[in-house]
């Protein structure tokens, strides 16, 4: 998927709301800001935060934000998307009208604007922590002047964590009532959907809505690159890459990839398997939906819907739960879900040109990265939002799990924004993971007794065991973060507004034929495009990826 949607293994890590709060250790680092820790209101330092992820408005007081704040001597005003996220962008970018801090996938736009600062010199005067945790991937950080506009979320660090993001989804429940079978080909993931609702038309009063798809605004790659990985490919957007032969396949026409997906949608949609709204409702219906529990199956990134998980949970929907599965055409096809660890480069953290006070900010980041600042934001408060055992191992007792179960708890405690700062992925140097929702204590916790019983099944203890692991030999990994030269950021710019008109077109076609007269349209219009210089440029880079990182 591009790079405007994609993240990588971390985004899975991308990000459970209700699972990831703040804690604090007993690391000595210095106020962001230079103040002492006993601020009083009038003597902080303000900084406006805009996250361009929609989400509940942050309180302007939160146990651990408050905590920082008198740590740093800063106070951040937060604000999340409302609305359409490139409508917003634009809007800023005409106005000039910049927040002091964003938080961004849309990061060249802005880069583009020249309203960005780069981060580099700040970084090595002010921010150790955020030197050494980004320290090994610095030059890969840089855009094509050389500058670091934009840190990711979270830098591979320690012992990778093997964690599943992109996958087809499929309800616990449509598994137990189909006696655990063996699901490898798409071909047979629909039959046990088709069967499932044909038995079951209506769940809870409400019609059975057997797979789901979205397609709002730069979201719908959920729809435009899904059959990448049914192809074999790995998440990697529009080309699928032999790492080794250093070769490139468009796939996007390509009939036994792209129209064989968009054929079987179509069949789906004429039985009735796909939503009717599928196409005209926005990101938070699409989760009201999969909330709602009479979503069978759709194809996602667990980070884009972890919300809706955690409101079956809180709903005691546990049942109707997804699960993933690793899906291809065929049997013949080597699957390639799980992400190589890296990041989502050219694209996070930004200070914009409005900042009064750069290097405050900076500090303030560097504050957030340390290792006291990430217990502090991810874990807790020990003894009161984990607990640490005799041997040191991070944990969550019952009451702790049961509070953070309840997404309005995660609001008070840390705003459930906290994460949008610069740290680590991975495990800390004694054996904990940076994020709670990563720790193997809690996520063998975190399965009911259906989630056991179906792991028996299947003769697994985990899901990640059901996939393959990442292929290390994607150095370049992922080929959406590579950045383009401006002929080609327009291509693929043509290409989103091609991909929002005509797959939807081809999907609810009232026929056959309707959909050979979409689909040549389809490919016909993409065919004007410059594809081969993508191509060229993209092969080049790759290649110098594979040959230096």
């Amino acid at each position: 998927m591009s790079k405007k949607t994609a993240l990588t293994w971390i985004a899975g890590a991308t990000l459970a709301l209700s699972m990831i709060v703040g804690g604090c250790s007993t690391e000595s680092t210095n106020t962001a800001a230079g103040a002492s820790k006993n601020n009083s209101a009038e003597e902080l330092t303000t900084f406006s935060y805009f996250v361009f992820d929609p989400g509940d408005n942050v309180p302007e007081h939160t146990k651990i934000g408050d905590m920082i704040e008198q740590k740093t001597g800063v106070k951040i005003k937060y604000e999340r998307l409302v609305g359409e996220k490139e409508q917003k962008v634009g809007v800023m970018i005409a106005g000039g009208d910049y927040p002091d801090l964003i938080n961004t996938d849309q990061t060249v736009k802005f880069e583009d604007a020249n309203a960005l600062i780069p981060l580099e010199d700040l970084i090595e005067q002010h921010a150790p922590n955020i030197k050494r945790i980004y320290g090994p991937y610095w030059e890969r950080l840089k855009a094509a002047d050389g500058h670091i506009y934009a840190l990711p979320q979270v830098a591979p660090t320690g012992t990778p964590i093997k964690g599943i993001s992109a996958a087809f989804w499929i309800q616990k429940e449509v598994l137990k009532d189909a006696g655990y079978p063996k699901i490898t080909t798409f071909d047979q993931y629909v039959d046990v959907l088709r069967a499932y609702y044909k038995k079951y038309p209506q769940i809870d009063g409400a019609d059975t809505i057997p797979f789901e798809i979205l397609t709002y605004d730069n979201r719908n790659f959920t729809l435009t690159t899904a059959m990448q990985f049914l192809a074999g490919g790995p998440n990697d957007s529009r080309a699928i890459v032999d790492p080794v032969a250093n070769k490139l396949a468009f796939y996007q026409t390509d009939e036994n990839v792209t129209k064989r997906y968009y054929a079987k949608l179509h069949e789906m949609y004429r039985e009735g398997m796909i939503d009717k709204e599928a196409f005209v409702m926005n990101y938070e219906q699409y989760l009201a939906k999969l909330s709602s529990g009479r979503v069978l199956g759709m194809f996602d990134q667990k980070w884009q819907f972890q919300t809706a998980l955690d409101s079956l949970k809180q709903q005691g929907k546990a049942n109707r739960m997804f699960v993933p599965l690793q899906l291809t055409f065929d049997d013949s096809i080597q699957p390639d879900y799980l992400d190589v660890p890296s990041m989502n480069y050219n694209m996070g953290f930004s200070i914009t040109i409005n900042a009064k006070d750069p290097v405050a900010a900076i500090k303030y980041a560097d504050y957030m990265a340390s290792e006291e600042g990430q217990l502090l934001r991810n874990w807790g408060v020990a003894g009161e939002d984990y607990t640490v055992s005799d041997t040191g191992r991070f944990y969550r007792n019952q009451e702790q799990r049961d509070f953070f179960a309840d997404p309005k708890n995660g609001l008070k405690t840390t705003g459930n924004i906290l994460w949008y700062w610069p740290g680590s992925s991975g495990t800390m140097a004694d054996g904990n993971s940076y994020q709670q929702y990563q720790q193997p204590e809690e996520i063998a916790a975190g399965y009911d007794e259906m989630d056991l019983e179906l792991l028996k099944a299947y003769g697994v203890t985990t899901y990640e065991e059901l996939f393959d692991g990442p292929n290390l030999d994607r150095k370049y990994f992922p080929l959406w973060s590579i950045e383009l030269t401006e002929k080609n950021k327009v291509f693929n710019q043509k290409l989103n507004d091609i991909n929002k008109k005509y797959p939807p077109q081809m999907v609810v076609a009232k026929n056959a034929d309707d959909f050979e007269k979409y689909w040549n349209e389809y490919v016909a219009t993409v065919e004007k495009l410059d594809i081969q210089g993508w191509l060229d440029e993209l092969t080049t880079k790759v290649k110098d990826r594979q040959e230096n990182w």
